[in-house]
């Protein structure tokens, strides 16, 4: 499928480039990673100056209107350049459900504030015992007549340390707890009693904590969308979320490639450069052909959303499986092309291997949506 980009969408590809390029340089990408902060405060509200933060919320909203496509250009780059500012966790996913149901209360009192980069928000969704399954919700939301009491406890919640509103999944009624039945999705404010939570840093640099939950007293006005609803309000949001880590995916194997071709240029063997080596060559071709393949299937699959395509589920499915593939194959590559250097952690490799090894199970993994394939 060949798409041509707008061109709004080719001055938002060409400033992103740029901007990252002059600006987010691995060396001061590391200098974050060492500090408590999980971002670079200054760089996410430069990111809100540009109107990043903005560009996919609607335009009554006070957004830019843009889709799927417009998050995937945006998120190659932001994949190429290790991105650590959490994009992903406070607009795709937090803003792109509140947007999607919050109450108009709930709108007006965060919606803007994220947009300007002036609030952090975090999904807390996943839980210990069956962390693949998003359905799996043992947490407890009890109706008290006048709004809920939520307990239990949340794991992996990216940007938790940072955030100032969580959006949780909790339970109501007695649905089994791998059913996506009775789920539903409340707003917590960082601030609200009983609300406890366990910092941590994750394998790839990001931050994250263990959420606690207990006797959380909310208004009824904090449920998003409907009582038991949550499954189907979320499913056209993850979808972004997987072209986005999709789309980072592709920006990471592109640098990836860079390196290793650089690299080999460089390193000499037997007097020559090892870049010279047929069996070398023909393996940095085969890395071009699966990020480029997997950059098809990306492009086809953020319109296909942005068009409401028939199959666009099933192709979601698809890209997903890809990028597992492709994720392993060339960052092991550029690993062992590299040597032992790969590994360290000064060097920029390892740190885009640990990146696409969480994408690769991040919202499933590669087993999970094949399976999906297979049943869409």
């Amino acid at each position: 499928m060949f798409i041509e980009y707008s061109e709004e969408q080719t001055m938002l590809h060409d400033s992103a480039e740029k901007y990252l390029r002059d600006n987010y340089s691995f060396e001061n990408r590391q200098m974050t990673v060492q500090q408590s902060c999980g971002f670079n405060a200054e760089q996410w509200q430069m990111f809100a100056n540009l109107g990043w933060l903005a560009m996919t919320f609607q335009e009554d909203a006070g957004g830019f209107g843009g889709g799927a496509l417009e998050t995937m250009i945006l998120c190659e780059q932001f994949g190429k350049y290790l991105v650590l500012e959490p994009y992903l966790e406070s607009v795709v996913l937090v803003g792109g459900l509140l947007e999607a149901g919050g109450q108009s209360a709930i709108k007006e009192h965060y919606l803007a504030g994220l947009m300007a980069g002036e609030l952090q928000g975090a999904l807390a969704y996943l839980e210990e015992g069956n962390v693949a399954n998003p359905h799996y919700v043992t947490t407890k939301a009890e109706s008290t007549g006048e709004g809920y009491l939520l307990n239990g406890s949340k794991t992996v919640v990216l940007n938790g340390p940072e955030a100032n509103l969580f959006l949780v999944s909790a339970r109501v009624g007695d649905n089994p707890v791998q059913t996506k039945e009775g789920i539903s999705i409340f707003v917590v404010d960082k601030n609200t009693p009983g609300l406890s939570y366990k910092n941590y840093k994750t394998y790839d640099g990001r931050s994250a904590c263990e959420l606690e939950l207990e006797n959380i007293a909310l208004d009824a006005d904090a449920l998003v969308g409907e009582v038991g609803n949550a499954a189907e309000l979320a499913a056209p949001i993850f979808s972004r979320a997987i072209v986005a880590v999709c789309a980072e995916a592709v920006g990471a194997m592109d640098a990836l490639l860079e390196a290793t071709v650089d690299y080999t240029k460089q390193r000499k063997q037997f007097g020559q450069s090892i870049s010279s080596f047929q069996v070398l060559r023909h393996r940095m071709v085969d890395m071009y052909m699966e990020i480029e393949l997997t950059r098809s299937l990306l492009m086809a699959t953020a319109w296909k959303l942005d068009n409401d395509s028939e199959d666009a589920q099933q192709c979601v499915a698809a890209l997903k499986a890809k990028v597992g593939k492709a994720g392993r194959y060339v960052s092991h590559n550029a690993i062992q092309l590299h040597g032992g250097i790969g590994t360290t952690d000064e060097f920029s490799v390892g740190h885009y291997f640990k990146r696409l090894a969480a994408i690769g199970v991040m919202f499933g993994s590669r087993d999970s949506h094949l399976t999906r394939y297979m049943q869409a």
